[in-house]
């Protein structure tokens, strides 16, 4: 979903959650964190909305169409136009979600919102969730990752346990080569400024040198219930069977204080109209 021009530049940052557990299983890391009232203030405040509905690419679009609109039915079409795009459903309130924390949290950086590359407005797009780069301590790694939102009461819910389609399956398949070209062809033709490029070669650099094992795997799971360390402590250990250093893995539970029908009206609630 995400983009943003800078690398490593300095963000206005939300203010950390509340860690209630965490782990270490070899190279995979796990933590639980409460999204506190200071937390959902600011991700109320427009980067939520604005990340899950690409609101800048709709409101650049709109203007240029408008501006090629030389009367008034031109323009009530433009406007009819705009109100056939589908609101985004709580599953896509969930992935732009991560990527604005991992964006403030965890150095993220995203080269261009994969929702521009769907071709009809129902489409959810497979492959990985997450494809972009983790920029820190002046280097850079390539990021794959997977996110989930789930309300199930069972911990873990099935979203991370499930097979074949589970959170801990994909991370494990992105853990082989086999799509792994395929996302670097994709990453490196969404670098559009000499930063991104030069992040990318580095970080291709220690991908190549590694024979493919040197990158930051991330499974994000977004809940809106009690934080149970069990929703990731046994997936830890079973995806710290794949992954092996130097590849490292992160998963990361995400509890907010609102339900997640509730999610799309919380989001957008700071952001106005994007026509």
């Amino acid at each position: 979903m995400g983009e943003n021009s800078a690398v490593g530049g300095a963000l206005p940052r939300i203010p950390g959650g509340i860690e209630v557990y965490a782990g270490e299983d070899g190279a995979v890391t796990w933590s639980g964190v409460e999204l506190t009232t200071d937390v959902m203030r600011e991700l109320q405040a427009g980067p939520w909305a604005e990340r899950a509905g690409d609101l800048a690419a709709t409101r650049d679009i709109v203007t240029e169409l408008r501006s090629l609109a030389t009367t008034d039915m031109e323009t009530a079409f433009i406007g009819t136009l705009l109100a056939t795009e589908p609101e985004p459903k709580d599953w896509q309130y969930g992935e732009a979600l991560a990527e604005v924390l991992l964006e403030h949290w965890h150095g993220a950086v995203w080269l261009w919102d994969g929702a521009r590359d769907r071709r009809t407005r129902k489409a959810s797009l497979p492959g990985a969730d997450l494809v972009g780069l983790c920029v820190a301590d002046g280097s850079a790694t390539l990021l794959f990752g997977e996110v989930k939102s789930s309300s199930e009461a069972k911990s873990p819910p099935q979203v991370v346990t499930g097979r074949p389609d589970g959170m801990i399956e994909q991370l494990k398949r992105l853990t082989q080569i086999n799509d792994h070209m395929t996302l670097l062809k994709w990453l490196r033709h969404r670098c559009r400024t000499e930063e991104h490029i030069s992040a990318y070669q580095t970080a291709a650099r220690r991908f190549i040198g590694s024979a493919g094992k040197d990158f930051r795997l991330f499974g994000c799971l977004v809940r809106d219930t009690a934080p149970l360390a069990t929703d990731l402590s046994g997936p830890a250990a079973e995806l710290a069977k794949t992954v092996v250093e130097p590849m490292h893995a992160l998963l990361t539970a995400w509890y907010l204080p609102i339900a997640k029908a509730t999610w799309p009206t919380h989001a957008s609630a700071g952001v106005g109209d994007g026509g």
